[in-house]
């Protein structure tokens, strides 16, 4: 049985931060609250998960925008820092972020980075002379900027015990059921990744059909290559520019490419796109034409004509489903929860 009081995973939102990420780390930590909950039959959810952000530049005290049980004051006990979407934390991220993190990490809470939160990790002080993780397309800038640290760019995740950092694609992910590990167990980090990862059950619309990219073949070569397609968001990318970013012969490349993923390199760049584009479609306002500029496509005819056909569903009846504006993570969850199946954000397939 769990104890008496929920354990706090706060996240930072700090000025730049991912919303993807963060949303797709509330609604993993929600699902297996819920299958702790449904397992172990307790009266209280295992997790609580706190947004905390600046109200004024400099504010040193930062305030909880959202909170998934809200109850008495949020204390996290586990505190994320999220990578951002594009360019890397401003050198000048408001000071009262960095203090008021260092605090939370005095009165005891746990620290983690993903990717480029790594920048605002080591404006603390508190990872001078530690290795720390992070994606490799932001570890040159990371090690010039904090030369006291040791940047890792081989490991995934570097766990200090009160300071852990992570990095790769799909980083949020692994990050994610990483803390379910840690704060429920590996029983139910397991049926959270079953959930999270798995294929729809029968009869269910193809729209939860989840992109979850083979990252465990252990073939470095092939990972290299999909992390240069992740990064571009599987856009304007040839055969002979992945087999270089790979640095393998073309033909190397595609035997070793559909041995290791199980797909052609063709089939694992559409994924790709058609992930990005349910994220941007589930995540707020972009316009259809934007998403397809953004994405390649030579109109709105030709993105909605391949997303059709890849998800089952008109871009514009995927968004009517699944937008997040105005509802809450936890309230998201509940709408499906009776299904016993959610989708999840593939934002990790762009987050470092």
């Amino acid at each position: 049985m769990f104890a008496s009081t929920a354990h706090e995973i706060g996240i930072v939102q700090y000025p730049g931060a991912q919303v993807a990420c963060i949303l797709g780390l509330t609604d993993l930590f929600g699902v297996a609250s819920t299958i702790a909950l449904d397992q172990r039959r307790s009266g209280q959810s295992p997790l609580r998960v706190t947004h905390w952000q600046p109200l004024h530049s400099g504010d040193a005290n930062l305030s909880c925008a959202y909170d998934s049980a809200p109850r008495g004051n949020p204390k996290p006990r586990t505190l994320i820092i999220p990578p951002t979407l594009v360019n890397l934390p401003d050198p000048d991220v408001p000071a009262g972020v960095v203090s008021w993190i260092r605090n939370r990490h005095a009165a005891g809470a746990t620290l983690v980075s993903l990717c480029s939160g790594a920048f605002i990790l080591a404006q603390t002080g508190l990872v001078d002379g530690k290795s720390v993780a992070t994606h490799q397309i932001c570890a040159e800038a990371l090690a010039k900027r904090f030369p006291q640290i040791v940047v890792d760019v081989n490991r995934r995740i570097i766990d200090h015990g009160d300071i852990v950092t992570a990095g790769g694609f799909l980083a949020w992910v692994d990050l994610g059921l990483f803390l379910v590990d840690r704060i429920l167990g590996p029983a139910m980090r397991a049926a959270t990744a079953r959930f999270v990862l798995s294929d729809p059950a029968a009869g269910e619309v193809r729209c939860f059909t989840g992109f979850a990219p083979p990252a465990t073949h252990g073939d470095r070569a092939v990972l290299k290559a999909q992390e240069w397609v992740h990064m571009r968001d599987g856009r304007g990318v040839s055969l002979a520019a992945m087999a270089i970013a790979a640095g393998l012969e073309r033909r190397t490349l595609l035997r070793r490419f559909a041995s290791a993923t199980g797909m052609t390199p063709i089939k694992y760049c559409r994924d790709v796109r058609i992930a990005r584009a349910r994220e941007l479609l589930e995540g707020g306002n972009t316009s259809q034409k934007q998403i397809a500029q953004s994405l390649g496509y030579k109109d709105v005819a030709s993105f909605a004509r391949v997303f059709r056909k890849a998800v089952g569903s008109a871009p514009g009846a995927y968004r009517k489903r699944f937008c997040r504006n105005g509802i809450s993570p936890a309230d998201f969850a509940a709408k499906d929860g009776s299904r016993q199946k959610k989708h999840v954000l593939e934002a990790g397939l762009h987050t470092g």
